[in-house]
């Protein structure tokens, strides 16, 4: 009878207990459930547990714009595991500079288009099917030697750009200039274009669409179907006024039928285009009025305006501008105009902008600055742009930034010694908490049906994503850590606020796990019983800890937190990140943060999950 009861007593003890740890490679330690466990889901763990990756996540589909209001609390995080450096020799060429990658959506494959050298000489194409593993490049514009007043000089091409049409085709735009005599022969610079119809394997002869001296085109396909080239015009002020008291502004030219004419037809001087976007600056000791706003680069916003960015150069100073159209362009402003009037102008310091936009409405502004490639985001009407971020370090100018899924988009710029630096980054904002009642086994199979994630990554190669999940008591979350290097030292803080001015802090680290509560922000944390109040956790690690001999695959975190100890009057939590990784024993600790501009005790930032 005593055993009976010893058995009875030992059975509900562990029944009590919040899940503990296990190993993938490992049958010791606990295999114990929550009291949450459903009956009709087994409590044995999985043999192989599946770490899944952000790029297999966040499959939901949701409206254009669905984040639009909510912008400010977005960010970037960069995939240490998808950012690389292209050497030349990677690309078969001698020099890359001022790349441009577009995705094609057709066959979920990229083109990567760039120049030689700093300034120019050939225009390249490189492709890739996964925008990690690149071709070796081929030549789309070659550079070539031309007689000019029977002097031969070098034909340079510079500065392309392209654009995946409606129709399946790429255009390609670049600048180009007669090496020597490019100030005094205005004619001899120009722009011209080529096509490509079998997604950038060959491309066709180099067509000449202006001429005059000219500078970083850039091409739109807008949805009124025309074809729209961007790009810094000063011929008409050089030739006017000569140069040294010459403007700058954006030149327009257009095609309504695919390319194959192109309006106002520039062809000799005055070398006029139609001029969309331009900053008076300051008269200079001539008398004469000096414009400026260059390198243009345009995105038709979901909302159907264009918003057209360029770096406004005032006396060497660079600053950020930007307009709007919604007319097609109705308006050309000439040589003594500043516009257009829907503008922003000299906003913050930049040089070299791009834009882009994420499906959820989120902008993505990229520039250089210092030696480094930074980003903002902004907002679904590109209005507002909020904190700056460097992505890249060591890297010159001219670099560019593609949306390539919902979620992600690639970065690239180019190096002084003639690389070109690529950086994947995810998209974190507002997820769905769908209502389901995980096993907390390791088995993340469970949450299939639940793919919304935030990612957390960066600075090493372990990352991690994060889902949450909801019932009638607890809220759960699952974090995914991909590692191939364990350590004791490897571990993970889960913020979550209590909607009351104060936060809950999960720890786990090594075999560790732990509950800190803060009241506010200016109240020392305080430890919580976890077993007490009802919290639960596994740790699942898949791999051998501090063992570098061989390549582990990472650890799963599961988390239980009791709905009676938040605040929910909105069905949302709050909540933050913060991933902690060393790759070996003597190796630094790094530390990535989900949501690193907010601050540790500053919930107004943090993510937000909606409980569905």
């Amino acid at each position: 009878m005593r055993k009976i009861i010893l058995l009875t007593v030992i059975l509900i003890v562990v029944a009590m207990l919040p899940v503990m740890i296990s190993s993938c490679n490992s049958s010791s330690g606990e295999n114990d459930m929550t009291e949450t466990q459903p009956a009709d889901v087994s409590p044995k763990p999985p043999e192989n547990p599946i770490i899944h990756s952000i790029s297999e996540l966040n499959t939901e589909e949701y409206d254009l714009d669905s984040a639009a209001g909510n912008e400010g609390r977005a960010s970037l995080a960069k995939d240490f595991r998808a950012s690389y450096t292209l050497t030349p020799k990677d690309l078969g060429v001698g020099e890359a500079y001022y790349s441009r990658i577009k995705r094609i959506d057709d066959i979920d494959s990229y083109i990567m288009i760039f120049h030689h050298g700093l300034y120019g000489g050939s225009v390249y194409c490189s492709k890739s099917n996964d925008c990690i593993k690149w071709s070796k490049a081929t030549t789309v514009f070659a550079q070539d030697v031309v007689n000019i007043s029977g002097t031969p000089e070098s034909l340079k091409y510079m500065t392309p750009d392209a654009c995946v049409l409606s129709d399946g085709r790429i255009i390609c735009v670049t600048a180009y200039r007669a090496e020597m005599t490019y100030y005094s022969k205005l004619e001899e610079n120009g722009i011209a274009i080529s096509f490509s119809e079998d997604n950038g394997k060959t491309w066709s002869a180099p067509k000449t669409v202006y001429k005059g001296l000219c500078w970083e085109p850039s091409v739109l396909e807008a949805e009124n179907g025309e074809i729209y080239i961007y790009f810094t015009a000063i011929a008409p002020t050089i030739y006017l006024y000569g140069y040294g008291n010459h403007s700058a502004g954006v030149g327009l030219i257009r095609s309504k039928d695919g390319g194959n004419t192109w309006t106002p037809d520039v062809m000799s001087a005055p070398f006029l285009p139609q001029y969309v976007m331009r900053q008076y600056v300051y008269t200079n000791d001539a008398g004469i009025k000096i414009f400026n706003d260059g390198m243009p680069v345009a995105r038709q916003l979901h909302n159907g305006v264009i918003a057209l960015t360029v770096e406004t150069n005032e006396r060497e100073h660079y600053t950020f501008s930007i307009s709007y159209n919604d007319d097609g362009y109705k308006e050309d402003l000439g040589l003594e105009r500043s516009g257009p009037e829907n503008r922003q102008t000299q906003l913050f310091d930049l040089a070299g902008p791009y834009l882009a936009q994420f499906d959820s409405g989120e902008t993505v502004l990229t520039y250089h600055w210092a030696g480094t490639m930074r980003y903002r985001l902004g907002t679904a009407d590109a209005k507002q742009f909020f904190d700056e971020n460097i992505i890249l370090t060591d890297v010159g100018m001219w670099g560019s930034v593609e949306v390539i899924s919902s979620h992600s988009a690639v970065m690239t710029m180019g190096t002084d010694d003639w690389s070109i630096k690529v950086a994947t980054v995810y998209l974190n904002h507002d997820i769905i908490a769908k209502k389901m009642t995980p096993s907390m086994t390791g088995n993340t199979e469970e949450w299939d049906d639940n793919t919304d994630a935030i990612f957390v990554s960066g600075s090493c190669q372990a990352q991690t994503s994060v889902r949450l999940a909801h019932d009638s008591n607890n809220i759960y979350v699952l974090c995914e850590r991909l590692d191939d290097y364990i350590t004791d030292k490897d571990g993970i803080e889960f913020y979550i606020s209590d909607n009351e001015g104060g936060q809950y802090v999960l720890s786990a680290t090594g075999d560790d796990f732990g509950v800190k509560h803060q009241e506010d922000s200016k109240s020392r944390k305080k430890d919580v019983d976890y077993k007490e109040e009802g919290f639960g956790y596994r740790i699942t690690k898949c791999g051998t800890e501090n063992d570098n001999e061989g390549t582990d695959g990472g650890i799963i975190y599961e988390f239980s937190i009791p709905k009676r100890l938040l605040n929910q009057e909105n069905d949302e939590v709050f909540y933050r990140v913060v991933m902690f990784n060393k790759d070996s024993e003597y190796g630094p600790l790094r530390t990535d943060d989900s949501n690193p501009s907010a601050g540790p005790d500053n919930t107004d930032n943090w993510s937000r999950a909606f409980l569905r």
